[in-house]
């Protein structure tokens, strides 16, 4: 089943100028051929729901950001809005020190960078990274056109993987020889939702102490799935439904849980949803409860679809997700994400294969 990143960048702090210590400081200088009085922007994540942003004017061809931050990030520099069409934008390591930029020209995206590594570290991985989109942009049309005949569909279906799999032995190579690197977290940002517990744990504690300090996340999103592992008691879920009624998981207990993350903005959470529905009808009777946990951000719109959709979400016992508290719980970085638990409240695994779910139901409750 297809799987929508709910997740996007880790949270970092960025302190303001006047409490910030010397060497959090940053100072990013550039050249432009665009006109006086024209102006530039930057911006980067702070946390999940915040994004600093600040801008200058041109002024002799030159411009300069200034600013201080703890922790390098993510950002952007950009000439109109910020957008994916947009050729005038750089993606950029914001970092302590001084980092110099040339902004000419119709395409900001290879602009030169000197004096900040971290950016040169992202534009090597980035380099690999649009070297695969390359290859696979013409299989896409191949695929599309193969529609039908399962042999050819199977080799594209590989070529896709094999290319895709040069990209992430190229990011894991990286964690691996770069473990002072504060863009290392970034990398397992990107990795971790198909990395094993072990593998997590072996390359966060090979990072030094300043890069770990620097990405919590992590750490909490590693103690998070220790939580979650098969024959662990099952992290309490807690919420209000849509009739604004306490639900529990521990009210459950006794049943077979089937814990469903998703959301209505997710298409594939709701393509998801007459299989859930036939899973109800079949194990209602049998000691089956469905507990579906919204992601939404809006309740209203969480609200109404719940009363049209006809999806039999109504059935079931509902919780809206404030803070999305339930989700780091279960270290949640894609919907739909399905997991069982046992009579007893213990986690029996999660479950994104519809026919590993229904082989593993059917084992314990066809009985």
């Amino acid at each position: 089943m297809k799987k929508l990143s709910i997740l996007g960048l880790g949270a970092l702090a960025i302190m303001s100028a006047c409490d910030s210590k010397p060497t959090t400081e940053y100072t990013i200088a550039g050249t432009t051929d665009l006109a006086d009085g024209e102006m530039l922007r930057i911006e980067f994540p702070v946390s999940k729901d915040s994004v600093f942003n600040d801008s200058c004017v041109v002024a002799n061809g030159a411009f300069t950001f200034k600013g201080n931050i703890e922790v390098p990030r993510v950002g952007y520099i950009y000439y109109g809005e910020p957008s994916y069409t947009n050729e005038k934008i750089r993606q950029i390591m914001v970092e302590p020190g001084q980092t110099n930029i040339a902004l000419t020209g119709d395409s900001y995206k290879a602009a030169e960078v000197t004096g900040s590594e971290l950016t040169m570290q992202m534009d090597s991985l980035n380099a690999v990274q649009n070297a695969a989109y390359e290859k696979i942009m013409p299989l896409r049309e191949q695929f599309v056109a193969a529609q039908g005949d399962s042999a050819t569909m199977a080799g594209l279906e590989k070529q896709y993987n094999d290319i895709m799999g040069e990209v992430t032995e190229a990011q894991k190579n990286f964690l691996k020889t770069h473990t002072s690197s504060f863009y290392a977290p970034v990398v397992l940002q990107q990795l971790k939702s198909n990395m094993s517990l072990d593998e997590l744990k072996e390359v966060y504690s090979s990072w030094t102490p300043e890069v770990q300090a620097a990405d919590p996340e992590t750490a909490t999103y590693i103690a998070a799935l220790e939580n979650i592992q098969p024959g662990a008691q099952a992290p309490e879920i807690a919420g209000k439904d849509q009739n604004g009624n306490d639900v529990k998981l521990s009210d459950l207990k006794g049943k077979v849980v089937l814990l469903d993350f998703w959301a209505t903005w997710c298409g594939p959470c709701r393509a998801s949803l007459p299989h859930v529905k036939s899973i109800y009808d079949t194990y209602n009777d049998k000691g089956l409860a469905i507990l579906a946990v919204s992601l939404d951000r809006d309740q209203e719109a969480w609200k109404e679809f719940l009363n049209t959709a006809n999806s039999g979400l109504e059935l079931y016992n509902n919780v809206f997700d404030e803070g999305g508290k339930n989700a780091d719980s279960y270290a949640i970085q894609y919907i739909p994400s399905k997991f069982i638990i046992d009579a007893e409240g213990k986690m029996v695994g999660r479950f994104d294969d519809e026919k590993e779910l229904d082989a593993k139901l059917a084992e314990m409750l066809n009985k």
